[in-house]
């Protein structure tokens, strides 16, 4: 038998499993039923959240005498998912975790659905801001959004404002129309300043977040859940006006890159956005919200700020994000307390202000956001908190396969071996197979 033909058989098994684990879980929250344990239970969560930040936030719990009833372990992102498989297959994995988004669909499986009888789909709306639908199923949810870190947009003030613009654009074409102000050029053509980082992928760091955050801004999703398939497929060519729309979008993006364009100021011979934009050679740079300490650690004399992603459109703005969220685990020994312990602290305001406060994150909670006292004092802040109220993200199949796809795509349409067309059905292609497999 093929190696392949094994690795199907086991995926199969797996999601088999899971699924009877799951149906259980579900008769245990409808039963109210608990596991080993019973109250006692005392639940161990994972997750790649600082600890430091965790803890800050149950202090104030733990003063009052409500200590919580589970233990927080953190994790690097980096391994979580394989630490997480080889635990459950020992028997010991954790009962809840706390996992950005890019790992939703490959854990999908392994998370407990709670049922709207539990928390219904009226009140999870309400509670949670929009991109907290990618979590919710038929009958129940998934899983509940802590943090966001949207995709925003980072430029140098000093050299903005050398060139008279006080104002970073809000929309594409501005943007565009900014390229030849900006940028520097020899007269062999080398650029020693780049207005911005697009155009080519490899050294765009957030390259698939860019793409997605423009796709998105014209209606085009990277995946949609196909009814008649019963499985997720690309966006970029199955839908009503996707292959156009798509097109549209790499045109765009790729003259960054292309030397005979007005537009053009990114090659291949720059190592990376971020390192330019922290070295004084960039202009504009796209990255989470998140990277605002880490640029200011790096490089204190650096004169920057960060404002909204431009957008398509003013009256239906999407941004890229990161979302941070909290699921129970389908092996859980007492999925029922493990919940009703967890989410007494976690769906608390106090709880959630004080994470999004220590970490200078936007909350996923609407009651929490809109009463932020730190985006009153913290320009940095308002920007993100405002970036996450239209943030949107996509079930992403596997986070390093997909680079893969579009870095292909992009590659291809910037060095002429394909036409901007096939390069996009390649590459929706790819991602139709990449769902299947996973």
């Amino acid at each position: 038998m093929s190696s392949s033909k094994d690795l199907n058989i086991f995926q199969v098994l797996t999601i088999v499993v899971f699924l009877v684990i799951g149906i259980i879980g579900i008769a245990m929250f409808a039963t109210g039923k608990t596991g080993i344990g019973g109250s006692t239970y005392k639940a161990i969560i994972w997750g790649v959240l600082p600890k430091t930040s965790i803890d800050a936030g149950l202090e104030s719990f733990s003063i009052r005498g409500q200590d919580p009833s589970f233990t927080y372990i953190e994790y690097p992102e980096e391994g979580f998912e394989q630490a997480i498989l080889k635990a459950i297959a020992e028997g010991n994995g954790p009962d809840a975790i706390i996992f950005p988004d890019y790992m939703y669909y490959g854990q999908m499986n392994k998370l407990l659905t709670i049922p709207n009888t539990t928390v219904t789909a009226q009140d999870y709306t309400n509670t949670y801001l929009d991109i907290a639908r990618k979590f919710t199923v038929q009958g129940g949810i998934k899983a509940f959004p802590i943090l966001i870190d949207p995709l925003v947009m980072y430029y140098n003030v000093n050299i903005l404002k050398s060139e008279g613009i006080l104002i970073p654009p809000k929309d594409w074409v501005e943007f565009a129309n900014l390229t030849e102000k900006v940028v520097r050029k020899r007269d062999n053509g080398i650029i020693d300043r780049a207005y911005t980082a697009l155009g080519e992928y490899d050294n765009i760091d957030h390259a698939k977040d860019i793409l997605f955050a423009m796709l998105a801004q014209v209606g085009v999703n990277l995946s949609f859940y196909d009814i008649q398939q019963g499985s997720y497929v690309s966006g970029l060519i199955n839908q009503v006006t996707s292959s156009r729309l798509s097109r549209e979008v790499l045109i765009f993006y790729t003259e960054f890159a292309n030397p005979t364009k007005t537009s053009y100021t990114w090659n291949k011979s720059f190592k990376s956005s971020r390192e330019a934009f922290l070295a004084g050679d960039l202009a504009i740079y796209f990255g989470p919200g998140s990277e605002v300490e880490y640029m200011r650690t790096r490089n204190p004399n650096l004169n920057f700020a960060i404002a909204s992603v431009p957008q398509a459109y003013q009256d239906k703005k999407v941004t890229q994000a990161k979302v941070y969220s909290l699921g129970f685990m389908v092996t859980s020994k007492n999925p029922n307390a493990t919940y009703q312990n967890v989410m007494s602290f976690f769906n608390t305001f106090e709880m959630n202000k004080s994470l999004s406060d220590s970490i200078h994150l936007a909350s996923a909670r609407r009651d929490v956001l809109l009463k932020s006292e730190l985006a009153k004092t913290n320009a940095d802040v308002a920007v993100i908190n405002n970036s996450a109220i239209y943030a949107e993200t996509w079930l992403d199949p596997d986070a390093n396969l997909t680079d893969t796809i579009l870095s292909k795509m992009i590659t291809a349409v910037v060095s002429g071996t394909q036409n901007i067309s096939d390069a996009i059905n390649d590459a929706s292609e790819r991602l139709d197979r990449l769902y299947l497999i996973h």
